[in-house]
């Protein structure tokens, strides 16, 4: 019963840290995609817009999912709610690639079809649009047409399709935003040329820079007799084109590692696996000294059974077939248990300081964490449990074939 509780307990705890490390890992990344938008984003300061094909030469790079090319005016208003005017930001996006940001990132889910629109629908009818969840109190209960005037200019009129809570681009909750249709909107609006992309995938930080750097217009110089004046850094004048200060680049791994980079978070990490280490190093002690314990008998009742035509290999599966069981009663058990330890108690748990930005509470339950940590558990005991066999058993069985039975 030795082996059999401790490698429990250290399946039980592993389990348990796993889980636990796994939920800050995906609160961690879930934080870094709501501040980005998306796995990865190339803005446009004010009124400026992205450079021509930039968006869609994103959308190519290898890694890239989801391509969102975006038009976003912040300083549009709406006419027609409760308040005479207000502030509020317009988001035209193609729905459906928008409606897949949107559900990835598990904020404002929504049917793209909300935004679908008619194929003889007349130019001034109202434009489908989906309005913030604080926005549409304003509008107050009878949601109808409203009429928006960005701040380029024109005037559009938008009816409410549906509400949702947040929205990627603007992903604060109390953020008063309509996301619209591109197509007719684009018209309306001017909004043919994008000012922000967003991306999903495994997009490199690096090459999506590079990408942003080739789409740069050249530096020129108006007097190539006179030696330049020294330009500011970030200046486009200095034909160094910073990146990030002309067309910020972010993604969400980078935004993971800056959470992830604070000397607590790495202390605790680190501390989980020392721990892991400790519990399976006594877990495989307990295993290898009840095997040494009964070593002499095994050797004894090996050699007769070797007397009688068993092979070698035949005993080295009679000694896995011996001790395995309770293995895998051990790793059954530990895994129950620490998936009940983390239904009990993590509900509890505050991993705010962990993922390093403010996170509901709880731990959620994964089987691939656990199961993780229990079958590498019992595969680390099974090769301790053969390799014991296949070196000390065999001396023992040699011994006891030339001397015989001696007890």
């Amino acid at each position: 019963m030795l082996p059999m509780v401790a490698l429990l307990l250290a399946i039980t705890t592993g389990g348990f840290g796993a889980a636990v490390l796994d939920s800050v890992d995906a609160s961690r990344l879930g934080v870094a995609r709501l501040a980005v938008g998306a796995d990865a984003s190339i803005s446009a300061f004010g009124k400026a817009s992205l450079p021509d094909g930039l968006a869609k030469a994103a959308g190519e790079l290898p890694g890239v999912r989801t391509s969102v090319p975006l038009w976003i005016d912040h300083d549009s208003s709406v006419l027609g709610t409760t308040q005479r005017s207000t502030q509020i930001s317009v988001i035209v996006a193609e729905p459906a690639a928008y409606a897949e940001l949107s559900r990835a990132l598990g904020c404002g889910s929504f049917d793209p079809a909300l935004l679908a629109t008619g194929a003889g629908q007349s130019a001034d009818a109202p434009v489908p649009a989906l309005f913030s969840a604080g926005l549409a109190r304003l509008a107050g209960p009878g949601l109808g047409t409203y009429t928006l005037l960005p701040g380029n200019g024109g005037e559009l009129k938008a009816r409410v399709a549906g509400v949702i809570d947040c929205t990627p681009a603007r992903p604060a909750r109390d953020a008063a935003t309509i996301v619209l249709p591109a197509g007719p909107a684009t018209a309306l609006l001017g909004a043919d040329r994008p000012n922000q992309w967003l991306g999903l995938g495994s997009v490199d930080g690096d090459r999506l820079r590079a990408l942003v750097r080739a789409a740069l217009p050249p530096a020129s110089s108006t007097n190539q007799a006179q030696p330049p004046a020294p330009a500011a850094a970030g200046d486009p004048a200095s034909g160094t084109h910073p990146v990030d200060e002309v067309y910020p680049v972010r993604t969400s791994a980078e935004a993971v590692a800056e959470l992830g980079a604070d000397p607590l978070q790495r202390s605790a990490q680190r501390l989980f696996w020392a721990s892991v280490a400790g519990a399976a190093g006594f877990a495989l002690l307990a295993v290898l000294l009840t095997l040494m314990r009964t070593v002499p008998e095994r050797a004894a009742l090996l050699a007769r059974l070797r007397t009688m035509g068993l092979r070698r290999r035949q005993g080295v599966a009679l000694i896995l077939a011996e001790s395995l069981p309770q293995t895998l009663a051990a790793t059954l058990g530990g895994a129950l248990v620490a998936a009940s330890a983390v239904a009990l108690l993590g509900p509890a748990l505050d991993l705010s300081t962990l993922v390093g930005a403010s996170v509901p509470t709880g731990v959620r339950l994964t089987a691939g964490p656990v199961l993780i940590q229990a079958l590498g558990l019992a595969a680390l005991v099974a090769a301790a449990v053969l390799v014991e066999a296949a070196t000390s058993g065999r001396r023992q069985i040699t011994t006891e074939l030339r001397a015989g039975d001696q007890r």
